[in-house]
């Protein structure tokens, strides 16, 4: 007969858990509002300066010999590191290639990155022509296409989902707090008696 008892106790009551719910349905909706209107504000204020991004790609030289085949003028791994070092900009190596290199930049001014990638392209290729004097037959390196610079920034920040995801972690958070309120409320009451 007691453990029948038990079993009743530790069941959960999904009526006594949606009452206490229904019983608080203010305090929900005043918190749920709360962090919600705070996170409207903080989006709409917090307008971050646009950083744009800008690429081109670069195709790696090869010498041609007769009796050893071709020969990349660089590895695109250490020209990227070289890169990376030299002029602090950030590169990319395409899957399945090994003689093609993507140079990107970040910046707020579009004109700044352009200048950082001419001069990325430029020091490539001029790295090369050096390399290259020492060889007859030489393909040389050259830029692919032109540069390109999104006119999106790429830290917009998404504000409708920024909302979203803050009313439902209010809802779900204000939930939380009724649940553990009732229960510190009957730890005070078991107590109490």
């Amino acid at each position: 007969m007691q453990n029948k008892e038990q079993i009743i106790e530790d069941e959960i009551d999904l009526r006594e858990l949606f009452k206490t719910i229904w019983e608080k349905k203010i305090f929900i909706l005043l918190f749920t509002s709360i962090v919600t209107i705070v996170s409207i504000v903080y989006v709409f204020l917090k307008n971050p300066t646009p950083v744009y991004q800008g690429r081109t790609y670069i195709e790696i030289g090869q010498v041609q010999s007769q009796t050893f085949g071709a020969d990349y003028l660089d590895s695109s791994v250490n020209l990227s590191e070289i890169l990376k070092l030299e002029l602090k900009i950030a590169t990319n190596i395409p899957k399945g290639t090994q003689n093609l290199l993507e140079i990107s930049s970040n910046n707020q001014n579009k004109e700044e990155i352009k200048k950082s990638l001419e001069k990325a392209v430029e020091f490539v290729i001029n790295r090369h022509k050096e390399k290259a004097k020492f060889y007859q037959n030489v393909i040389m390196t050259k830029q692919i296409g032109d540069i390109q610079i999104n006119n999106n920034p790429i830290n917009k920040p998404k504000k409708s989902l920024i909302i979203v995801v803050s009313f439902l972690s209010g809802f779900i958070l204000s939930i939380f707090i009724v649940f553990f309120m009732q229960f510190i409320n009957s730890i005070r009451k078991e107590n109490s008696k």
